[in-house]
């Protein structure tokens, strides 16, 4: 199980990066359908990430 865990855990990391990636390119686009579009998108990895983060707190 803690193995489980930890394999979460390095996702959520992973997802965190791209999510903040995502937010970084979108500051630099003057497009602002197209920079929208990339915010979304990390909001939406943030979403699964914190649901990712309310499992790993279950018993």
């Amino acid at each position: 199980m803690l193995q489980n865990k930890q394999a979460v855990m390095q996702c959520i990391q992973t997802c965190t990066k791209a999510a903040n990636d995502l937010r970084s390119g979108a500051n630099g686009i003057t497009n602002a359908g197209v920079r929208d579009m990339l915010t979304q998108g990390a909001h939406h990895i943030e979403l699964c990430i914190r649901q990712c983060e309310s499992a790993t707190q279950m018993p």
